[in-house]
């Protein structure tokens, strides 16, 4: 009789630059990954900040608010909440920018193993510097996802 295999699935916060990616050039690492979550191979997660944020910036690729909606909710079944204001503070002195705080913060409460991101200048130069998570790009997102065989 075989024994069944558990399958650990790893959980992402994606950040705004990836969904908008993804949506926009659909052949990329950011549509890879935002498929990957979508077949449910990855637990994708996005937080009402985040969410705001791609809908603010949807016109910019010719999307409608609720083409965007409609897409986030079939790859992000739930959409987390706004972290909480004391956990953001404790980011402040890590992020360059401290508008960028809510996401690192998301990544903490929610308890995500990766923050997968395009924002070279803000997010990706703080790697090594979280604890809890690893910031990743999409490509390095999906290398892993291959080696762990998910």
């Amino acid at each position: 009789m075989k024994k069944k295999q558990k399958i650990l699935k790893i959980k992402v916060l994606f950040n705004a630059s990836v969904v908008l990616s993804g949506i926009n050039s659909p052949r990329g690492g950011s549509a890879k990954v935002l498929k990957l979550a979508r077949q449910g191979k990855i637990t994708g997660v996005i937080s009402e900040i985040i969410l705001d944020e791609v809908l603010r910036h949807a016109a910019k690729f010719n999307f409608t608010g609720k083409k965007i909606a409609d897409f986030c909710l079939k790859v992000f079944p739930e959409i987390s909440s706004v972290p909480n204001e004391d956990i953001v503070k404790k980011y402040y002195k890590t992020v360059i920018d401290e508008g960028d705080a809510h996401i690192l913060a998301s990544c903490e409460q929610e308890k995500t193993d990766y923050l997968v991101t395009l924002d070279k200048k803000h997010l990706l130069v703080l790697r090594g510097k979280t604890k809890g998570f690893k910031i990743l790009t999409p490509g390095e997102l999906i290398i892993m996802v291959k080696k762990k065989g998910l």
